[in-house]
């Protein structure tokens, strides 16, 4: 139940900290150019780099801190910095058809369900108006 509630906490602050940065960002010009997302994702991307370090060499240190950290914090802030780190990591320990498979299916995989999710979207809507209009008839 620990892990949990440090997962739960981090995650907490991380979303309330993007949120903050995207409204900044949309104040500035962000609305026109989703900047405060890069932003999130370069943020969090350069910290959860740091975060590996310091956990590496303080290895004494709870992994409860890790939890709420990285996987609450920094998960809540953007979920890219897992991703870049996990790919980072591939790449560092020679697994480059797992890497590339990894960068294809999180970029390319994502995009088209993305865009599948919008398009099925529009459909439940169209279905649910042809039920909707079947019951006024």
């Amino acid at each position: 139940m620990e892990k949990i509630l440090c997962v739960a906490l981090g995650g907490g602050i991380g979303a309330a900290c993007r949120y903050v940065l995207t409204e900044l960002c949309n104040m500035h010009g962000g609305a026109f150019f989703p900047y405060g997302t890069i932003l999130a994702n370069v943020i969090g991307s350069f910290l959860i780099g740091i975060l590996f370090v310091f956990f590496s060499s303080h290895s004494s240190l709870s992994p409860l801190v890790k939890l709420l950290f990285v996987t609450g914090v920094l998960g809540g802030f953007t979920t890219f910095s897992t991703y870049n780190m996990e790919l980072l990591t591939m790449a560092r320990t020679g697994e480059f058809t797992f890497a590339l498979l990894y960068l294809g299916f999180n970029v390319i995989g994502g995009f088209v369900k993305t865009n599948r999710m919008d398009s099925a979207r529009t459909v439940a809507a169209w279905v649910c108006c042809g039920q909707c209009h079947r019951l006024i008839l």
